[in-house]
């Protein structure tokens, strides 16, 4: 019996649609065909009925029933041979955005690499959809990503919520409200009120990312606001609005990134909290609870919550008004 070719079978189960699974899983849709075949003629019996659609067979039922089962005791299996070992070494693939791997990770590692030294890491970049897909194909063990539904065979942990920043010099701001921005300035106190800023150039994410949806949202009732700078990187978004360039409309993730960056108090710089409403982020660690994890695994999840709890705390206390 081949394990990969029940995992395959459970996959296709779930979509009952061959191409559907196999997009999920990675794999051809012939190479799916083929481990489905390879069981039927193991045991010989018949899993699926393809007329007038895809559906199980009687036998198919009851492999199904199995197969989760075996799938469940072979990954505790593995996960007690881990844990039992002094000397374990593995490798745990964790799937996570090139921003927050850059910002979170060396934290992360700092606490967690001393208890584990014989553990790698292997590093996933990807969004949420395509991590997510990756990890229902057993391709990563856990993923960090941005509003996950729940899903039966899942687990996830709330991590924080991200919230859209805007921020600006005071050198910008003067140049388009000459006549009003002491007034503006002592009324964002609590926070910025985008309305109030409208006429000022603005620096955000291209089209398509979570964050900008919410922009786009907040802006379709303005007649086109000035859009100077549309790109993927936070980072320069940050530099080009510190320089005085633009407005940069953030996930506060960049500013806990640069919190410590020395600054020119000749222009001052601002951050503020956006007080219109505009969706926000909630970051997740998500992990499959089908699957047995090790120790080890679970370990790193207790290390990165501890992280992403402290920088949340830290965006509430410095970016909340």
């Amino acid at each position: 019996m081949n394990i990969k070719s029940i995992e395959y079978f459970l996959r296709t189960v779930e979509e009952m649609n061959i191409t559907k699974a196999a997009d999920r899983l990675f794999i051809s849709q012939q190479a799916l065909s083929s481990h489905i075949r390879r069981l039927e003629d193991e045991y010989h019996v018949r899993l699926f009925e393809r007329k007038p659609c895809l559906h199980l067979t009687p036998e198919g039922e009851e492999m199904a029933f199995y197969g989760r089962q075996l799938l469940e005791a072979e990954s505790k299996m593995r996960a007690a041979f881990s844990d039992i070992s002094q000397d374990c070494r593995a490798t745990l693939k964790v799937g996570i955005s090139r921003l927050r791997g850059n910002v979170f990770f060396p934290l992360i590692w700092k606490f967690y690499h001393p208890s584990h030294p014989n553990i790698s890491i292997e590093l996933v970049d990807g969004n949420s959809k395509k991590l997510d897909e990756l990890l229902q194909a057993g391709k990563i063990d856990l993923y960090v990503g941005i509003d996950i539904p729940s899903s039966p065979n899942q687990q996830r942990i709330e991590l924080a919520t991200e919230k859209i920043q805007c921020c600006f010099t005071e050198k910008l701001l003067r140049q388009y409200y000459p006549d009003t921005c002491d007034e503006l300035m002592t009324g964002f106190h609590h926070g910025v009120d985008l309305t109030k800023i409208i006429r000022l150039p603005f620096l955000t994410l291209r089209p398509g990312n979570r964050l900008r949806k919410g922009v786009d949202q907040f802006f379709s009732h303005f007649s086109k606001p000035h859009l100077m700078l549309e790109c993927d990187q936070q980072g320069l978004i940050y530099e080009m609005s510190k320089n005085g360039d633009g407005a940069g409309l953030l996930s506060p993730v960049i500013f806990y990134q640069h919190m410590h960056d020395s600054r020119d108090d000749s222009d001052p710089f601002h951050i503020f909290p956006i007080l219109n409403d505009i969706s926000y982020n909630t970051l997740y660690m998500v992990y499959r609870s089908d699957y047995h994890l090790p120790q080890y695994a679970m370990d790193f999840i207790g290390d990165a919550s501890m992280v992403f709890r402290s920088y949340s705390r830290s965006i509430d206390r410095h970016f909340t008004k």
